[in-house]
């Protein structure tokens, strides 16, 4: 198997397989509720912030590979992690929505692209194999995140 391959298997067992740490990203999202996503443990993040901004910086992957090599992000866009007070159950479903969105342009794309497409830059210096395995990287320890939040807003809530 490829590398390119397998980055495109290891995405899809994050999003919806079986990846080797545990659950996939759907089966963390699928049975949260809007009210879940959008409470806010003490010290912590939404699930709904923590979804947009792994939605952010899959953003610099998927714009990339759509031919957007101009496109930049950085830390301090507002979007990196969007206040917990503009959440609402339309800006939940938005992100989940862009989520999906984006793994169907992951799989397309890279989908298309051959070994050699990973050593290629996105940025001088920088190769777009970098750049997709950090994603993915990325996307795995929130969903992390994700889960242990998930499990604290579901205990008996005594931190309310």
């Amino acid at each position: 198997m490829t590398s390119i391959e397998l980055l495109v298997k290891d995405f899809k067992a994050f999003y919806d397989d079986n990846p080797w740490y545990g659950d996939s990203y759907l089966d963390v999202i699928s049975d949260i509720t809007e009210a879940e996503a959008l409470t806010t443990p003490p010290n912590q993040h939404s699930i709904a912030v923590l979804l947009w901004h792994m939605v952010k910086w899959r953003k610099a992957l998927t714009e990339r590979l759509l031919g957007n090599l101009d496109f930049q992000a950085d830390v301090s866009d507002t979007d990196n992690w969007p206040a917990a007070s503009t959440q609402t159950a339309e800006s939940w479903e938005a992100a989940k929505s862009a989520f999906a969105e984006q793994q169907k342009i992951l799989m397309e794309e890279l989908g298309k692209r051959d070994e050699d497409f990973l050593d290629t830059d996105f940025v001088k210096g920088r190769p777009f194999r970098r750049l997709a395995s950090g994603v993915l990287q990325h996307d795995i320890y929130h969903l992390g995140q994700i889960a242990m939040v998930k499990s604290l807003v579901r205990k008996d809530r005594i931190w309310r």
